[in-house]
């Protein structure tokens, strides 16, 4: 038997609660980094929603006339860049792997190695596999069950031990909260869940009812090969340093907010044949106000179901906890600034902007008349904005935060 000594502690969850609360009304999402933010508590950065908000994935925003919804994630290119980028920008090695020659016995043999070493792993399988066995113990995965059944979808949880002897790998959930997040499923499960490519059948990939639609058909998994893996490395670089973190991921942010920088939410499909999409706060703006116009519709599924475009597409969730991260690093940067005698006034307003658009989502989350959504929606946008110019005028002070040293320092040196 194996276990990461100190993991329920570092566990950080994605789950917020609507009116109904726990557990039929909780709500979570972004499970393709939540595990990181987990591994870097545990491995020495406690601000957990300065890490979320260094990534880029809180100021981000896309549409596209081919999906026909707004989105916050998209995938594995993507999901690679928040892991990559993070995790340098805030001082560790990160690691992912996928589709190891040796199979199974290779991709399980390496993470047990990891967890003996104390290392988590975040994994991606197909979830539907897996939860009925964490209905056995979170009333909240239970509720999903019940109310989901067997319908597919693409998920990251983490593992964090293992027991031969019982034959079972131990999950964490980023979708609940402790001690709910916590709990036990069998290897062989666990296997055929992390395989995924058991969606490719006689015919080609099969696509999972439930999956979101597109194109008159259900729409596939999030494009990774089996057995993925994502580690974060203990120990971080003394060389670190905050100040010039911020400065790099500072106006990466700003760029993504301003629309600039697509990514980390490119689209996936021919590179000469990208469709008219709309990015960061400006692409909001023009969404919401196709949406009051009347242009965009509720989704139509292959089945005749006419979905609610934001009640039922889990978009508002990654705006809730996307915004959170994004307040709590502007919040930790206006922080950097004081400390160092440089101007607050913008960050500060943005990071009151920026928490203002995550509590309008929570709102968003429940409507489903698509009108009264564009109405929210176009708040919103006005908010990230006034959020967006702040950073902007921010930035001349911002630019300067790694040649100010900490008041502190520069009293003892004096």
């Amino acid at each position: 038997m194996a276990y990461v000594t100190g993991y329920d502690d570092a566990y950080h969850s994605m789950t917020w609660f609507g009116a109904k609360g726990y557990p039929e009304g909780g709500n979570a999402g972004r499970c393709y980094f939540t595990g990181l933010l987990g591994m870097y508590r545990l491995h020495g950065e406690p601000d957990v929603l300065f890490a979320d908000g260094t990534s880029g994935d809180g100021f981000s925003f896309r549409w596209t006339h081919v999906w026909g919804a707004p989105a916050f994630n998209g995938g594995a290119g993507p999901f690679h860049e928040i892991w990559e980028y993070t995790s340098k920008a805030l001082g560790f090695k990160a690691h992912w792997e996928e589709d190891h020659e040796g199979g199974f016995e290779e991709a399980f043999g390496k993470l047990r190695a990891l967890v003996d070493q104390g290392i988590p792993v975040q994994v991606g399988l197909h979830y539907s596999l897996m939860l009925p066995y964490g209905a056995q113990t979170s009333p909240r995965l239970k509720f999903q069950y019940e109310t989901m059944g067997r319908s597919g979808f693409g998920h990251h949880v983490v593992v964090a031990g293992y027991d031969l002897d019982k034959g079972t790998v131990t999950i964490f959930e980023p979708n609940d909260v402790m001690p709910h997040s916590r709990y036990e499923a069998p290897i062989e499960v666990f296997l055929e869940a992390w395989v995924q490519s058991k969606q490719r059948g006689p015919n080609g990939y099969e696509p999972w009812e439930h999956h979101h639609p597109f194109g008159g058909e259900w729409s596939l998994h999030d494009g990774y090969g089996p057995y993925l893996m994502v580690w974060v490395e203990p120990g971080r670089d003394p060389s670190w340093d905050i100040a010039a973190s911020i400065r790099h991921s500072f106006r990466r942010n700003l760029k993504i907010l301003c629309g600039d920088y697509p990514k980390p939410y490119a689209l996936f499909g021919n590179q000469w044949q990208i469709p008219r999409f709309e990015t960061g706060a400006p692409g909001m703006a023009v969404f919401a106000a196709k949406i009051r116009a009347g242009e965009i519709e509720d989704v139509l599924a292959p089945n005749g179901e006419r979905r609610p475009l934001f009640v039922r597409g889990q978009i508002p969730n990654h705006g809730v906890l996307g915004r959170a991260g994004a307040a709590g690093y502007l919040r930790r940067v206006t922080r950097e600034l004081g400390l160092r005698g440089l101007d607050t006034t913008h960050t500060a307003a943005a990071a009151e902007a920026m928490q203002t658009s995550s509590d309008a989502f929570r709102v968003l989350r429940y409507e489903a008349e698509l009108k009264a959504a564009g109405e929210i929606l176009s708040r919103i946008a006005d908010t990230e904005l006034k959020a967006l110019d702040h950073m902007t005028r921010a930035w001349d002070e911002v630019r300067h935060i790694h040649e100010a040293a900490p008041k502190a320092q520069t009293l003892a040196a004096e």
